[in-house]
């Protein structure tokens, strides 16, 4: 697989910030005290239509030729992705179709319908939501002669995604602090992957830690075992964007060699206690999948004592009825 350089990560970032949000890096008083250290939270979810997802969206589109422009594209996605595919394709003039799970949560897909995608849901959820959804998208790519994105697992994506740990790291200089740990969500893996190729090219030592829900955990099953795996569990998850049993064969191929991964599994009460921490200490609206990250130190504070921690809150799109269920637990 090909290894960007820094200077093409950097391009890329380039091209992005015309259209993006240059993101705040937050000091976390309550999580700080709790590891005896320093934690920052990188807000994407403060980022344009909420959620990272729309920095390798963009970058995804930038990079189609002409012809592949023209005729169109169509991916699927439970939510994020497709609000920021949705709006790049907008922003770019790119007709694009999306192929989304019927219980993605309504606010992603009327989002992603405002942003003038064709929304198509996908009432199949066997084997899996994503699986029929992908599948979905394959025959629609195939019957209309679309481009076909993948939502996570693809290499240009990836490279696209690696802004959001070169922003942590400018901001990081400006703020004259060295990181110890940067904490990613994980349900696919292309924030964790476009990470490591940042940190990789740019020489900087840091700690990676993925983050997925229990029984949704196949990326921390794939690096244990050195092997794609897929977690069979079949418990539900608050986390809506993290719901992918296997981690994508580019993300897990970038990731295989860094044998310093910390690699975490979140039980849910942590998750919304994380919610409610964000709410009343930062005033952040996370959702479940973007508060992951600090529900980790939450349950195991631990593995991150004394140490200087960035933690990705990677997305702040929830239904407001669900939200305040969530807060009033």
């Amino acid at each position: 697989m090909h290894h960007p350089t820094l200077d093409e990560l950097y391009s890329l970032y380039e091209l992005q910030k015309p259209y993006t949000v240059r993101t705040p890096l937050l000091y976390c008083e309550l999580l700080s005290k709790l590891i005896n250290g320093t934690v920052y939270i990188k807000t994407e979810s403060l980022q344009k239509t909420g959620a990272f997802k729309f920095r390798g969206a963009l970058s995804r589109l930038q990079t189609l030729s002409d012809s592949e422009k023209e005729k169109g594209l169509v991916a699927y996605s439970s939510g994020n992705f497709a609000r920021g595919l949705a709006t790049a394709g907008r922003l770019l003039n790119i007709k694009v179709t999306i192929v989304m799970p019927a219980d993605a949560p309504l606010i992603k897909i009327e989002a992603a319908k405002q942003q003038g995608a064709n929304v198509i849901l996908c009432e199949n959820n066997s084997p899996s939501r994503e699986e029929a959804a992908s599948q979905m998208a394959i025959e629609l790519a195939a019957e209309n002669n679309y481009t076909l994105l993948h939502p996570f697992d693809d290499i240009e994506l990836i490279k696209g995604q690696a802004s959001v740990t070169l922003e942590v790291l400018e901001q990081s200089r400006e703020l004259d602090i060295a990181l110890d740990t940067l904490v990613c969500p994980v349900g696919g893996g292309s924030l964790v992957a476009g990470a490591k190729l940042a940190l990789e090219t740019a020489q900087y030592q840091m700690q990676l830690c993925t983050t997925e829900p229990e029984h949704f955990s196949g990326m921390k099953l794939s690096l244990k075992n050195r092997l794609l795996m897929t977690d069979e569990g079949n418990h539900p998850t608050i986390c809506d964007a993290l719901q992918a049993r296997t981690p994508g064969i580019s993300n897990f191929k970038t990731l295989g060699s860094n044998t310093d991964l910390l690699a975490l599994s979140i039980q849910e009460p942590f998750i919304v206690r994380a919610i409610q921490l964000a709410f009343q200490d930062l005033k952040l609206v996370l959702e479940p999948s973007g508060a992951i990250g600090l529900a980790a130190l939450m349950q195991n504070p631990e593995l991150f004592e004394s140490q200087t921690v960035c933690i990705v809150a990677s997305g702040g799109n929830v239904d407001f009825n669900h939200y305040q269920k969530l807060i009033n637990c």
